[in-house]
């Protein structure tokens, strides 16, 4: 649950609501801010004004009961918990009670411990229930926001090979994509002749570029769209936009998919418009017309070889596939331009399949390039680059992590053969994985210190599970698991446990009286402090203070 945790307590007896509301407490059991009303009706003005998340609330009350009071909560509030507090154990009150949904159904006079017990488990029944409904607004929201990017990435995949053909047809239609499998289309790329944003052969900062990728990928989205294709597009790169194209059912028609001078007439409009509001001379290849999804890899990794070979270094060329030159016979390694990279999978240190990309990029290299030292050149720099990003990116040298692996990579141990590759990528996986888990243990050790730290410091003043989160940046759901794990000791547990014996060494050390004592250690009410003592020490405060006084 996100945010302060407010109670609301309902009473019309105000001496039993004051004494509820101001002498608990409530801190320790998660609740940050207490309201208190004497009236239904009262009850129900401070709902509708304040993010009230459970209500304890009496049954007999004049004017409206308690039962009716949380059937109105139920229509305005519904996620609101109410816990009912009763005199009466009639069983009719008990079966509406159940009726309304109400949480739980406590008979005065309450315990404390039952009734901390109770609010636990309503805290923790909004936790499960506040986490699953943020999750579930997180996700359409974070769908909605992503499904540009979601459509790009699926188009990446078609186009360098690593889509499955079996996903198609439910991702087509998961993510509005108008294209089936056995379309006639064609693909254009399109190639930013400048620097991006960058200006006079200056680099431009990420924002800038992403910014100038992302007009010309909208302008040439609108103008294709506007001429009767239907429009996929996504960048292959930092050098590269791809758009797929297929003749569209909308107004204006499409050209004929074979007609190579209107669509060439329209690609020089889109070269114009690219120039006109992006600032940007871009020139163009429009492959030959092909199918989708079988033929579009074959026809992407064709169009590049023959962007390179015959744009080069020129400017604001339109190129049609049929005037390209072959393609050479050396090709790149597919998969080291597949997403994920090696380096995401090993940040997020999913370490199984960091192994298996890597074992895909070896297992390419005997299958097509085993002949090919510059190959495999590239597959170590690539595997080797990646290690040191991701030791750089944590704040350490790759020389620390794994001395004599880095000390081969230097000398080119990697490089003399696949099998050498394979030996030396193999190693410097587990000992990666092995820093980065030592490092986290570390980091959680350093939490539980901070911790223990905090509470010390701020035993007196507020010393609560949110405010301790707060202070090591965690949600307090996460830190209690944290401390759980590393300590074996529930948080709770210990906090009470620090308050038991700075409490003991005040009576055996101090002339403080008992309430001065409940004071210092963070405790609001003296009566719930001397339960609590008795409870954890089998006396109370006074009592031990004299034994401790008759034992000197």
């Amino acid at each position: 649950m996100t945010g302060m945790k407010h109670l609301l307590i309902v009473d019309d007896e105000a001496h039993w609501t004051d004494n509820l509301a101001d002498h608990k407490p409530w801190g320790e059991v998660g609740i940050d801010v207490v309201h208190k009303a004497y009236s239904a009706f009262e009850a129900l003005e401070l709902i509708q004004t304040y993010p009230v998340d459970l209500v304890i609330t009496d049954i007999m009350m004049p004017e409206w009961t308690g039962l009716e009071l949380i059937e109105e909560i139920r229509k305005r509030r519904p996620d609101t918990v109410c816990i009912l507090l009763s005199g009466y154990s009639d069983f009719e009150y008990a079966r509406t009670a159940i009726e309304l949904e109400a949480f739980d159904y406590l008979l005065k006079p309450v315990k404390d411990e039952e009734l901390f017990r109770v609010v636990r488990q309503a805290l923790s029944r909004l936790e499960r229930l506040d986490e699953k409904e943020r999750l579930q607004r997180r996700l359409a929201y974070s769908l909605n926001e992503n499904m540009p990017l979601i459509r790009s990435h699926l188009l990446s995949e078609w186009l360098t090979g690593t889509a499955r053909a079996a996903d198609w047809e439910n991702c087509a239609v998961r993510y509005g994509i108008p294209f089936r499998a056995g379309d006639e289309v064609l693909l254009v790329l399109v190639r930013p002749d400048d620097r991006l944003g960058g200006g006079e052969g200056r680099e431009a900062p990420k924002h800038e570029r992403k910014l100038a990728e992302y007009a010309i990928q909208n302008i040439a989205e609108e103008w294709m769209s506007s001429g009767g294709f239907d429009v996929w597009s996504c960048w292959l790169g930092r050098d590269y936009m791809a758009m797929l194209l297929r003749c569209g059912n909308g107004r204006p028609p499409a050209p004929d998919i074979g007609d190579a001078q209107a669509l060439e007439r329209l690609l020089l409009g889109l070269q114009q418009n690219i120039k006109r509001f992006a600032k940007a001379s871009v020139s163009l290849l429009m492959t030959d017309p092909h199918r989708f999804p079988d033929e579009v890899h074959a026809a992407c990794e064709k169009a590049l070889i023959s962007f390179r070979q015959q744009v080069g270094g020129r400017q604001e060329l339109l190129l049609a596939q049929e005037d390209a030159a072959p393609p050479l016979s050396a090709k790149s390694l597919r998969t080291l331009h597949c997403p994920p990279s090696l380096l995401q999978l090993m940040e997020v240190q999913r370490w199984q399949e960091a192994e298996a990309l890597v074992e895909r990029m070896l297992t390419e290299l005997e299958t097509d390039w085993s002949e090919s030292h510059e190959h495999l050149l590239a597959a170590a720099m690539e595997i080797g680059g990646a290690f040191l990003q991701l030791a750089h990116r944590s704040g350490i040298f790759l020389r620390d992590a794994a001395p004599e692996l880095t000390s081969g990579f230097i000398a080119g141990e990697p490089m003399r053969s696949i099998a050498a590759l394979r030996r030396w990528a193999s190693s410097m996986l587990q000992a990666m994985r092995r820093h980065m888990r030592e490092e986290a243990v570390h980091n959680r050790r350093e939490t539980i210190r901070r911790v223990h730290e905090y509470i010390e410091r701020h035993l007196k003043t507020d010393a609560s599970l949110r405010a301790i989160a707060d202070y090591v940046h965690m949600h307090p759901t996460h830190l209690s698991k944290i401390y759980k794990q590393e300590t074996g000791q529930g948080l709770s547990d210990y906090l009470m446990q620090v308050r038991m014996e700075k409490a003991c060494a005040l009576l055996s050390g101090s002339q403080l009286k008992v309430y001065e004592i409940c004071e210092e250690i963070g405790y609001l009410d003296p009566a719930y402090f001397i339960k609590v003592f008795r409870k954890f020490y089998g006396v109370t405060p006074q009592e031990y203070r004299d034994r401790v006084n008759a034992g000197k």
